[in-house]
């Protein structure tokens, strides 16, 4: 006697798959408002990493060393705080290593999506999440920076600085720089307050 092997048909396939994709299409969103808070949390943290590399170089060297972004986009920037680091007309603006053999210039940009924002476009939530979120790092005009905080060869920053990181599928962020004692700490933003 010959028995036929169980097996599924295509309806039953088809039928499985669909119920994948429905299931998929409920939980992305959830998974990408997670994903994006992460994202947030870990610009925050490249900053603060920013800013004590600019602390220490500032410490080290006996300068000051200035902390830089790019408004609406992702990129940052930490070099001395001369006219040679930041006018784009010496050739160690480029980030030649000095005579340790350390570059003293570090440009970086935020992951993907993440961007610096203003205190005003967080409050009335007109915030600009159109285009590339960073650019080239390397390519950005000299004149395009937004000098944020200054280092001090004591370990003190000029001023308070607040900086605010937002993406699209996140609530913004807010990093807070204590000039006095150059300690960060990290506060969720609320928009429209």
């Amino acid at each position: 006697m010959h028995q036929a092997r169980p097996g599924y048909t295509l309806f039953e396939i088809i039928l499985v798959l669909a119920l994948i994709v429905v299931l998929t299409t409920l939980v992305y969103p959830s998974l990408d408002a997670m994903y994006g808070q992460y994202r947030l949390t870990q610009a925050a943290d490249m900053v603060r990493a920013a800013w004590a590399t600019a602390r220490a170089h500032a410490m080290d060297e006996g300068r000051p060393y200035r902390f830089a972004v790019v408004p609406n986009k992702g990129n940052f920037r930490v070099a001395p705080d001369s006219s040679d680091f930041w006018g784009g007309q010496s050739s160690d603006s480029s980030g030649s290593p000095d005579s340790s053999g350390i570059s003293p210039v570090s440009e970086d940009a935020l992951p993907k999506g993440v961007r610096f924002a203003t205190a005003d476009a967080v409050q009335s939530g007109n915030m600009d999440t159109s285009g590339d979120s960073f650019l080239t790092t390397g390519t950005v005009d000299p004149g395009t920076w937004s000098s944020t905080a200054v280092f001090l060869p004591d370990g003190t920053a000029r001023d308070d600085v607040e900086i605010t990181f937002y993406a699209r599928n996140g609530r913004p962020v807010v990093l807070r720089l204590r000039a006095l004692t150059g300690a960060a700490k990290l506060i969720l933003a609320n928009p429209g307050q």
